[in-house]
């Protein structure tokens, strides 16, 4: 008889896809552009070696007494023959499963494809009222039968899916809350979609794989560019930090797929800071090289160049020396001037937090965020919760000390200043650019970084998802003859401004009397900014719809 043999520390990782309830209603057979999960359990190879390993594990008078297994190694207990996983791999590649759609995790097999594809693939139908359902294995060919115990079926529904989308978000609630829907850019697409990494964080292409099995398998053949600017690098690894820019990719594939994404890992750090209560210490302590950033996109050649490029970084506006934000900016404004779309977060800081200028009056007051403030980009603060959606506490926005209003503003901010301008007066500056923009979902994101499975929120999130519908209607344009997108806001303060859902409830929260550095700084009771009909400076205009922007885009 054949040996058994405990293989431990074994060091696959294992997915769980959560069960979902099914709608309530009559039998149908399920839509064929529904997702299913198939699980089929092999054969063990050596059955008596899960007795044998139990028996030890919990026999008082043994020396591995108590000492039980980790999750691997109890899946290994019940580990199949490799010829068993490899005949069962065959036989769905044979019938068209691709690769990406296939999971080993131990004794199981896990497919997630179409229902349609699952169904025919098990020879049954779906009885939509049953839930998940075991499958009778005799419907399985004769030569896979042999190598399996079971076979699970489990559709992913849709509904539940939305009734989750309600506290978790993952690209399908974007894309069906933000009506993105079935739209595809072309596979070669020149529409080139930047995001931008700093601080060193480098994206990883290993987590990007996983995520979209997970969470957009519409999307798992994609992946993205790397690109070093000012000696940025990106090296891959489960160390490496990469929170921010694996959250920012993330996205940015799954929403705007088959628009290629480039990562662009800066290098640097900004020294030249004017310090104030949440950034005290100038010499340990830096901002983002933007310049550096700026310049690099500047002499770039035209078809090296991005057509919208996500930024997920900032500051309080005030850090930042008025020539050096000035610079920046203008450099932003050449790129628009090419074409280019500049996408910013608009901050996690609500009005601010430590709320006192740092030119030495110590004057209690709002601190907006630079970049957002910058005019010629297009800054995104953060909604949360679906039906209604509503402003984020932590969203940032309100009125630039740097930057004068624009024209294209002042309808929209004018009108917002005429009716509640003076409920912070003496906090802002009323003459100032008003920020963000526009607005998306920022709180509970799926996300993966460092082998697991996490959660997020910012406007670092809110960027990336916004900007991929710009990648998108770039694409779009490119299909009509007509040039991309360019300098955004102009168009959304005119024409765009149709195609996003006014948010009017919830306001953000700042001034808190504790600065980020934990330090007494002004309290101001009830400090915030009130989601209201309109443009608002928390969530700018609100949501986007892409079907109407699709539709205005072409105007």
């Amino acid at each position: 008889m054949r040996a058994c043999l405990l293989f431990l520390g074994i060091t696959a990782l294992a997915t769980a896809i959560p069960a979902l309830k099914p709608p309530h209603g009559s039998p149908d057979r399920a839509h064929t552009t529904q997702l299913a999960k198939v699980s089929i359990a092999l054969q063990p190879e050596c059955r008596e070696l899960l007795e044998q390993a139990l028996h030890h594990l919990s026999d008082p008078s043994s020396p591995r007494y108590g000492r039980y297994l980790g999750r691997e190694e109890a899946k290994a207990l019940l580990r199949p023959r490799r010829e068993a996983t490899a005949a069962v791999k065959r036989w769905l590649a044979r019938a068209g499963v691709p690769a990406h759609d296939v999971l080993t995790d131990g004794q199981f097999i896990h497919v997630r494809t179409l229902a349609e594809k699952a169904q025919a693939l098990l020879g049954f139908e779906y009885n939509s009222t049953l839930g998940s359902q075991t499958i009778a294995i005799s419907t399985l060919p004769g030569k896979i039968r042999k190598h399996v115990m079971t076979v699970q079926y489990v559709p992913l529904w849709t509904e539940a899916d939305w009734e989750e989308c309600k506290t978790i978000i993952t690209p399908s609630c974007l894309k069906r809350l933000y009506h993105v829907d079935s739209y595809r850019a072309k596979y070669e697409s020149s529409s080139l979609f930047g995001i931008v990494g700093f601080s060193g964080q480098a994206a990883q292409h290993d987590e990007l794989d996983k995520f979209l099995h997970d969470f957009a398998p519409y999307s798992t053949n994609a992946n993205f560019s790397i690109e070093s600017v000012n000696g940025g690098q990106s090296p891959q690894g489960m160390n490496e930090p990469a929170s921010e820019a694996n959250g920012d990719v993330q996205y940015a594939v799954a929403m705007g797929y088959h628009v290629p994404v480039r990562y662009y890992a800066v290098g640097g750090e900004n020294h030249d800071i004017i310090p104030d209560l949440d950034l005290v210490d100038t010499t340990e302590e830096y901002l983002e090289p933007f310049l550096e950033f700026a310049s690099h996109l500047l002499d770039l050649d035209d078809d090296e160049l991005p057509r919208v490029v996500s930024i997920s970084y900032g500051a309080n506006e005030q850090l930042f020396p008025r020539s050096y934000a000035h610079q920046v900016c203008d450099m932003f404004g050449q790129l628009g001037a090419r074409g280019v779309s500049i996408v910013v977060a608009a901050g996690d800081l609500g009005p601010g937090v430590s709320c006192q200028s740092n030119d030495g009056s110590a004057r209690p007051k709002f601190i907006p965020s630079f970049p957002a403030t910058c005019p010629y980009v297009t800054s995104v603060g953060s909604t949360r919760g679906i039906m209604p959606e509503v402003a984020a506490s932590f969203s940032s926005g309100g009125f630039s000390d740097y930057f004068a209003r624009p024209a294209w503003q002042d309808r929209a901010v004018g009108a917002y200043l005429g009716a509640h301008g003076e409920e912070w007066e003496g906090f802002y500056n009323p003459a100032g650019r008003g920020f963000p923009d526009v607005a998306a979902q920022g709180v509970n994101f799926r996300f993966r970084a460092h082998g697991n499975e996490s959660l997020s929120s910012g406007t670092s999130l809110s960027s990336p998802v916004f900007a991929a519908l710009i990648a998108l209607l770039n694409d779009h344009r490119s299909k009509s003859g007509m040039p991309p997108m360019g300098f955004l806001n102009p168009w959304i303060y005119t024409v765009g401004s149709h195609a996003f859902t006014d948010i009017i409830e919830a306001r953000s929260e700042g001034c808190p009397g504790q600065s980020v550095e934990y330090l007494a700084s002004p309290y101001i009771p009830n400090a915030g900014w009130s989601a209201v009909p309109g443009w608002d400076p928390v969530t700018g205009w609100g949501t986007p719809l892409f079907d109407r922007m699709l539709n205005l885009s072409l105007v």
